[in-house]
């Protein structure tokens, strides 16, 4: 993979990271952000559990940037397939959040389920087809002649 190439794909990992992490603040805000909170009687609050998701989905999306970076600073094809394997977990992650890890609000007419939720899905989805591409397009040209000769 030539530098431009891996520069075009850094900086679009970089971008999708960065989408990820200000999403369910900024672009599709979770329910915290509109106010609501669960109260638990006598004046008390606690953030609902989509405010955990957004929490989560900061921390995944910057750990994408910085394999966005890692993208771009790397060179070798044998340094390139482990981040695409790790760009790959962090994009089932990314799907997980909402769905199992910290799950959002159970009311299906909430900010957090008809807006950040699709969008984290939709996002970490992106992340694994980028993984994908970027492990098959890592592969040495003399390792693909290789194992094509092998096969003949």
């Amino acid at each position: 993979m030539n530098s431009i190439t891996r520069t075009i794909l850094g900086a679009g990992v970089i971008a999708l990271g960065g989408l990820i992490a200000i999403t369910p603040r900024y672009i599709l805000p979770v329910c915290e952000h509109y106010g609501v909170r669960m109260d638990i009687g006598m004046g008390n609050t606690l953030p609902m559990s989509c405010y955990y998701t957004e929490r989560a989905s900061l921390l995944i999306g910057v750990i994408i940037a910085v394999i966005g970076i890692a993208i771009i600073i790397a060179s070798r094809p044998a340094t390139l397939r482990p981040l695409a394997l790790i760009l790959a977990g962090a994009g089932a992650a990314t799907i997980l959040i909402p769905t199992w890890l910290f799950p959002v609000c159970h009311n299906a007419d909430m900010h957090c389920n008809q807006g950040a939720k699709p969008a984290l899905i939709v996002l970490g989805i992106m992340a694994m087809i980028t993984a994908v591409w970027l492990g098959i397009s890592s592969a040495a040209p003399e390792e693909i002649s290789k194992s094509a000769a092998e096969t003949k």
